[in-house]
């Protein structure tokens, strides 16, 4: 998997960010405000707002689009700078299948998050502390937000709330607690590679349509607020 980085990841850590770099993704020669706002459903004017928070980052490049020979600027159109790093929006069929063959070996909950443990070593390198654990879960696609008020950083906390769940219609079909099993079990490898002293305390799923899900880190080094 390609990671993002810092500031990629705090670009997609939105819902509508991340509902935009969908649809560039999923647009094989980019688009114009308009049509982003068509297929997101938001005002051009947030369009606007949100593109130039993803071309900070580096995430979206412009464009503008071949003459025509009307009168006025020509379009804009948006395109994503490198796409296999948001790679995470797509796939979902493919995940669909995998949970289907993994209920029909009969695995358990325990053997998919014993399994998610063990790759979750490998999402992050070891460096970065507490912001490679967000990072990485942007680079799912979860759209990231952490929520820890001040005094729970200086304690070595870290709530975040998942805004986006970039498998919701696996984990909607038969066997979809498996996918939120796979997920905690990935937080935890990831978490003991970050700092072997972290804890897991909260791992709360919740309705993957509205998302929200709950991620709450103790026993991390303290932090400035």
């Amino acid at each position: 998997m390609t990671s993002l980085t810092p500031e990629e990841a705090g670009a997609l850590a939105h819902p509508s960010r991340q509902a935009i770099a969908e649809a560039l993704g999923a647009s094989g020669d980019g688009l114009t405000v308009a049509e982003l706002a068509s297929r997101v459903g938001l005002h051009t004017n947030a369009v606007r707002q949100h593109l130039a928070r993803l071309q900070r980052a580096g995430v979206v490049v412009a464009a503008p689009t071949a003459p025509t020979g009307r009168r006025g600027r020509p379009s804009v159109r948006y395109a994503l700078a490198a796409p296999a790093a948001v790679a995470a929006v797509g796939h979902r069929e493919l995940v669909r299948l995998l949970l289907e063959l993994v209920r029909r070996m009969r695995a358990t909950e325990d053997d998919v998050e014993a399994f998610g443990w063990e790759r979750g070593r490998g999402l992050v390198s070891g460096a970065g502390g507490a912001e490679a654990l967000t990072a990485s879960l942007a680079g799912l696609g979860f759209a990231p937000e952490e929520v820890t008020p001040a005094a729970g950083r200086r304690h070595g906390e870290m709530d975040v709330r998942l805004r986006a769940c970039p498998f919701k219609e696996a984990v909607l079909a038969e066997g979809g607690h498996l996918i939120c099993a796979l997920h905690r079990g990935l937080v935890r490898g990831a978490l003991e590679r970050i700092d072997d002293g972290a804890d897991l305390a909260v791992f709360e799923p919740k309705d993957p349509v509205t998302a929200g899900c709950r991620v709450l880190v103790r026993g991390l080094p303290p932090r400035a607020d």
